[in-house]
């Protein structure tokens, strides 16, 4: 019940306004590497400057610490798929089959970060992806019999 609340909660607002991003220190995209201005740069980093910080709303914050950990966990995959030669990596579980956000997030964070040479899936894309190799290698053999 609170996980669907904090995630509801985050779908409300962004992490924008309690995160820094690239264009906050650059002034806008930091091309020479591909960052994107709406890139995160420092999570909860506005907090630290901010004068009133009781204007912080709590949607805010449970969004910034929802991409947080959705960073963490994709820089932690991404490396470990590095290290293994893995090509693609499987998320499972109840925390992205009730999380969209998240699951985008890890999506594009893996396609980015590894300049699309990883794939991020669900266990249900997984599935898809095994039955649309399974059914290419079967008619690669096929026809060359």
């Amino acid at each position: 019940m609170l996980r669907a609340q904090s995630i509801e909660l985050a779908s409300r607002e962004n992490n924008q306004n309690v995160d820094k991003l690239v264009r906050d220190i650059y002034g806008g995209d930091y091309g020479d590497i591909g960052l994107s201005g709406d890139t995160v740069a420092a999570s909860f980093g506005k907090i630290c400057s901010m004068k009133d910080r009781k204007s912080v709303r709590p949607e805010d914050l449970a969004r910034s610490a929802l991409v947080t950990v959705t960073n963490n966990i994709g820089s932690i995959a991404l490396n470990a798929a590095n290290q293994c030669q893995i090509d693609r990596i499987v998320f499972v579980g109840n925390f992205l089959r009730v999380n969209p956000i998240a699951a985008r997030l890890l999506s594009n964070a893996m396609t980015f970060w590894s300049r699309g040479t990883k794939k991020a899936l669900g266990a249900v894309g997984c599935l898809d992806r095994i039955v649309a190799v399974t059914a290419m290698r079967r008619a690669q053999r096929a026809q060359a019999n």
